[in-house]
């Protein structure tokens, strides 16, 4: 992205404010880019992490690159500006986040849009930004560096973080409280009232309120079109560092521990329980009042109908290890082969039953 002005020393700052230890090797050169390896140029920045990378950036005579620790004894590059990371993906993020994220607030708009509805008891500090045709409920609190987009509807007694940005058309419910740096896309709708009826001798469903709320921590982010449902009397939680695509929906009750990951439709049934660092992979879908540990992966689909007791990576309904899935689909993918074998035994079987009759 063109239009940045900066120095390779600028970087080393901004990695090392996140607790990343980065080294330089070469002249403190400037950066007016950050691109990719197939795309950059003799003044921009960019990362590679195997050699065949490095050796392009070389020859494009890049400003920098970002390497990690074992190329540089690999390399005879002494010409090349290199910053040297142990993770360079990790870099890639933190450099990208700090010069060359989208702003949230396009300039054209006032800091705060007159189209926006705001109850006289919010207090909007200096740096928040209210996007056109927002609205504000009473009593919401808002934090510094706080962006409400256009059209997002912030209900009454809400709780929002510094740096959290609502994109447009979100839907926040009454008393969630929102983290620092939380990041929450179009349309998603968090503290909707969850799914909870009961149901008499005739068959007919009577609503049960749902009163509880839905409590996001620091740093998450929540894709576009997610809902999260508010508790039925206590709360609905999303711990630090989750990361959650589109379409992924969390009903009543649902508790998700610090730094898990769910790829786009996933679905987890109330008073369900997610460890630490679980990862979901697309469209897996688990049953109500299921715990599952720490560390665990999810994959193929997964369909979880009872709680796992074990680490480690699962697959298919029901779930079963990873290792004996890929043997059982490798037997799945044989299984005409089988069938005809089988029918001839049966037929040889029969051919001998009635040899021996005759």
């Amino acid at each position: 992205m063109p239009g940045i002005n900066l120095k390779c020393s600028d970087l080393l700052n901004v990695l090392n404010e996140k607790s990343v230890a980065a080294r330089l090797i070469g002249e403190n050169r400037a950066i007016e880019s950050i691109e990719p390896i197939e795309s950059c140029c003799k003044n921009s920045l960019t990362f590679a992490e195997k050699q065949k990378y490095l050796d392009i950036a070389v020859k494009k005579q890049v400003a920098a690159v970002v390497v990690p620790n074992q190329l540089i004894d690999e390399t005879v590059h002494d010409t090349c500006t290199r910053i040297v990371v142990d993770n360079v993906r990790v870099a890639l993020a933190l450099i990208r986040q700090r010069f060359d994220d989208c702003k949230p607030v396009d300039s054209q708009w006032p800091r705060v849009h007159p189209s926006a509805v705001i109850h006289d008891s919010v207090i909007i500090p200096d740096s928040a930004m209210i996007g056109p045709c927002a609205v504000i409920g009473a009593h919401v609190t808002l934090s510094e560096r706080t962006v409400v987009m256009a059209n997002a509807v912030i209900e009454s007694q809400v709780r929002i973080g510094s740096g959290t940005v609502i994109h447009p058309g979100c839907i926040i419910g009454w008393n969630c409280e929102i983290g620092a740096d939380v990041i929450i896309k179009s349309g998603a709708v968090i503290g909707a009232e969850g799914h909870g009826f009961a149901r008499d001798e005739t068959g007919r469903f009577h609503r049960i309120p749902q009163r509880g709320k839905v409590v996001i921590e620091d740093q998450v982010v929540i894709g576009a079109n997610c809902t999260i449902d508010r508790a039925t009397y206590h709360e609905t939680r999303v711990h630090r560092g989750c990361i959650i695509d589109a379409q992924c929906h969390l009903a009543h009750n649902v508790v998700l521990d610090e730094d898990c990951a769910l790829v786009a439709q996933t679905g987890i049934a109330g008073s369900s329980r997610f460890g630490k660092r679980v990862m979901a992979s697309g469209q897996t879908g688990v049953l109500d009042h299921v715990t599952i540990p720490d560390d665990t992966v999810l994959v193929h689909r997964a369909g979880v109908i009872n709680s796992i007791k074990q680490s480690g990576m699962y697959a298919t309904t029901p779930p079963q290890p990873f290792s004996r899935y890929l043997k059982n689909i490798a037997v799945f993918q044989r299984l005409s082969d089988v069938w005809e074998r089988l029918r001839k035994v049966e037929k040889a079987i029969a051919q001998i039953s009635t040899d021996r009759q005759g």
